[in-house]
C-alpha cells in the first residue's frame, strides 16, 4: 500500500496544481485593441484624371476639421500678392530708419505695412522691380503698423539699379514708389526646385546656377539673367498658360482643401500645405504657376500609381507630426503665434 501511495502522489500533486477548468473552452485574455491615431491629412484621389494635364497632376489635400479649427488666425492672412497691392504696404530695399547702418543689403528687403491687414510673405514668393528681383528666403508674418526686414536671395544676377517699367510720374503713388525704391511687382511662386535649392544650399550662388538652368532650358535668357525673364519667352509662356487655362475654372476640386501635393512622372515635386483653407485659395495661383514651370522644364508624363501616394501620404503625416512635436524651428512647418501657417516638402 505504501508504495502505492508513492506513486500516486506526483499525480495528485499535478491535478492539484492545474486550477483551470477541466473542459477544453479555456478562455484566453483578450489583448486591448489600439486604436489607430486618425492621420491629419488625406488626399482626395477621385478626381485625378481631371487634375492631370501633360506633364502635371494635382493631388487636392483635405485637413481634419480638428486641425482647421485649430488654425483659425490665417485665414485672415492676406498673401504677397494682396499685400503688395495694399495702400500702405511696401516691399523696399533694405532701409536703415535709424534702426542699422547698412543701407544696400542685397540679401535682405524692409518691409513696411502701414495698413490694417495681416501680410503672410511665403518662402519662394517673387518680387520684381527694385534694383533687382529678389526672391522671399524665409517664411514671416507682417502685422499692421510694423517695420520689418526679410531675409531674400536674388533672382537677377545682372543689375543693381532701379527699374519699373510701370511707373508713370504723373502718379504720386508710382512716383513715391519710385523716390522708395519699392517694388511694385508680385510675379509668382518660384519652381519648387528653386525653392528646394535655397532650402538645401542657403547659397546665393547655388540660387544663381539654378536661375540660369531654369532660364536656359526655356528660351528666356536675359541680359540681367533674371528669372521673370520666363516671360520673355514665347515658347515657355504659350505651355504655361495652356496649363493655367486648364485647370482654370476648377475650383470644385479644392473646395475646402488646406493645399496640394504636386506630381510629374513618379515623382512627388512637392507639397505645400496650409493652416486653413482661406489661405492656401490666396496662394493657390502663384503655387500653381510655380509647379507648371517644375512640370515643363523637368517633367514627364505621369506615371504615379495611387498605391505611390498612399506610401507618400503616410510618410508625409509621420514627418508633420515629428515637425509639429519638435521645439526646433524648421524650413518645413512655420508656425505663427503657435498656429500652423504653412508645411511645405520637396
Amino acid at each position: 500500500m505504501k508504495k502505492i501511495f508513492l506513486y500516486l502522489l506526483p499525480f495528485t500533486l499535478l491535478m492539484a496544481c492545474n486550477t483551470e477548468p477541466a473542459n477544453d473552452t479555456v478562455k484566453k485574455e483578450e489583448t486591448p485593441k489600439v486604436e489607430e491615431q486618425k492621420s491629419t491629412f488625406h488626399l482626395d484621389m477621385k478626381d485625378n484624371d481631371e487634375l492631370t494635364y501633360e506633364n502635371l497632376r494635382l493631388y487636392p489635400v483635405k485637413a481634419t476639421e480638428g486641425f482647421i479649427n485649430e488654425n483659425i488666425a490665417p485665414s485672415e492672412m492676406k498673401s504677397l500678392k494682396e499685400g503688395i497691392n495694399t495702400k500702405g504696404f511696401y516691399v523696399t530695399e533694405k532701409k536703415p530708419y535709424g534702426r542699422f547702418e547698412d543701407s544696400g543689403a542685397v540679401n535682405s528687403l524692409t518691409i513696411q505695412n502701414k495698413s490694417e491687414e495681416t501680410i503672410y510673405l511665403m518662402q519662394g514668393d517673387i518680387v520684381s522691380g527694385g534694383n533687382q528681383d529678389r526672391v522671399m528666403a524665409q517664411n514671416i508674418v507682417v502685422p499692421p503698423r510694423t517695420i520689418t526686414d526679410v531675409n531674400v536671395y536674388c533672382v537677377e544676377k545682372g543689375r543693381w539699379t532701379y527699374r519699373n517699367e510701370d511707373i508713370k510720374e504723373e502718379d504720386p503713388e508710382a512716383k513715391k514708389k519710385r523716390k522708395m525704391f519699392a517694388f511694385s511687382g508680385y510675379y509668382n511662386v518660384a519652381s519648387s526646385g528653386l525653392r528646394k535649392t535655397m532650402r538645401e544650399t542657403h547659397s546665393q550662388q547655388s540660387v544663381w546656377d539654378k536661375v540660369g538652368e531654369l532660364t536656359l532650358k526655356n528660351n528666356a535668357s536675359t541680359s540681367t539673367g533674371t528669372y521673370t525673364g520666363l516671360e520673355e519667352s514665347d515658347e515657355f509662356t504659350n505651355l504655361r498658360d495652356a496649363y493655367m487655362k486648364f485647370f482654370d475654372g476648377k475650383d470644385e476640386h479644392f473646395e475646402n482643401c488646406v493645399g496640394i501635393v504636386a506630381v510629374s512622372g513618379s515623382k512627388v515635386l512637392g507639397v505645400d500645405i496650409f493652416g486653413h483653407p482661406e489661405l492656401f485659395k490666396r496662394q493657390f495661383e502663384g503655387l500653381l504657376n510655380g509647379y507648371i514651370t517644375d512640370a515643363i522644364s523637368e517633367g514627364s508624363a505621369i506615371k504615379m500609381t495611387e498605391k505611390g501616394m498612399d506610401s507618400y501620404m503616410k510618410t508625409l503625416n509621420r514627418k508633420f507630426d515629428r515637425a509639429q512635436q519638435s521645439s526646433e524651428e524648421s524650413d518645413e512647418l512655420f508656425k505663427y503665434k503657435g498656429q500652423v501657417v504653412h508645411y511645405s516638402s520637396f
